[in-house]
């Protein structure tokens, strides 16, 4: 059984498996809510993956590789970049406010 010397180590690796994910997700020009949906999670947990946070199922991680269209291995390649750009949704952010 694999046990890390340190906490943080399991961490790096959700945090490299996560900005993986932002950078392929990115390339594609999805939005997180767009991905999430697609996922079939909701969006507060996408950002959760992204910023290594939350340790996704092998189920989710499969969904992941299917609606980013790539094989499973791809997304436990090393990320290009750790900062990939930001990729805004194509409707006004709601503020939490109510049409009149």
């Amino acid at each position: 059984m694999y046990k890390p010397e340190h906490s943080r180590v399991r961490l790096n690796h959700c945090q490299r498996f996560g900005m993986r994910v932002k950078e392929l997700r990115s390339e594609r020009q999805i939005t997180q809510d767009e991905l999430a949906e697609r996922v079939g999670v909701f969006r507060t947990y996408m950002s959760r993956i992204e910023t290594g946070v939350a340790n996704p199922s092998l189920t989710t991680i499969h969904a992941l590789a299917d609606s980013l269209e790539v094989p499973v291995a791809e997304l436990f390649n090393a990320p290009a970049s750790t900062t990939p750009g930001r990729t805004r949704s194509r409707q006004a952010a709601s503020r939490g406010r109510v049409a009149k």
